[in-house]
């Protein structure tokens, strides 16, 4: 059974959510979700860890969870406003039905099991043994799965479960400009792209300028050719 919360863990106005992909990462769930506050690390059991359909912003397949008697994946709890509750759907496309929500019991260290949101995909890969080779198709992007791995770390997930994503093979691919600098900056060295310290709480690209906004204007370079004559 699921534990009751304290008020000051969960009230009418917020939820608990169990983030086990790139929402590990804490500046990852924080540029969609503001209100995010760490809670605990848990554990899922009778799920496992698997990727599926194929995402051009991370390079790759997304992250998904799939039933799977004796298995299990760790993640983070997230406690979220209410408020938060409409981005983080958009986040996973549930009006488009990549994803769907449910809830799940996570085993937590110190505080029992709790009843949490979280997100699974549509269709699922097919059942697979333990030592069957995982398909090509089924290989996370590189830049995401560095994501999960630093947002492993620093949430301090189990070392055994930190060394199982790290040894999870990859495709090869880089995601999108904005996770390479976020990796960049947020602590993997590997991750390719500029090193500059960028302003502001995100790494962003540099801004693009409009060159009509500072064009001079007719009348103005009349009168500055007459000026120089």
């Amino acid at each position: 059974m699921a534990i009751k919360m304290s008020f000051k863990i969960l009230h009418e106005s917020s939820f608990l959510y169990f983030a086990y992909g790139y929402n590990m990462c804490e500046e990852i769930i924080h540029m969609n979700n503001p209100t995010a506050e760490f809670v605990t690390i848990g554990r899922l059991d009778n799920y496992r860890l698997d990727f599926r359909r194929y995402s051009a912003y991370w390079g790759g397949p997304s992250m998904t969870m799939v039933a799977t008697a004796n298995a299990h994946l760790w993640g983070v709890i997230w406690k979220l406003n209410k408020d938060d509750l409409i981005s983080l759907d958009s986040t996973f496309g549930v009006d488009t039905k990549r994803y769907y929500p449910l809830y799940v019991d996570v085993l937590t260290p110190h505080m029992g099991k709790i009843w949490c949101r979280s997100y699974c995909q549509k269709v699922n890969p097919l059942p697979r043994g333990d030592n069957d080779p995982i398909p090509l198709e089924q290989w996370p992007s590189k830049t995401l799965k560095r994501i999960m791995v630093l947002g492993a770390k620093k949430c301090r997930l189990p070392e055994f479960y930190v060394e199982f994503l790290k040894s999870l093979k990859d495709n090869g691919e880089e995601g999108c400009y904005e996770m390479l600098q976020l990796l960049r900056r947020y602590g993997d060295p590997l991750a390719p792209g500029c090193a500059c310290d960028w302003p502001g709480r995100y790494p962003r690209k540099p801004l693009k300028l409009d060159k009509k906004q500072f064009a001079p204007s007719n009348k103005s370079a009349v009168d500055v050719n007459k000026n120089n004559f």
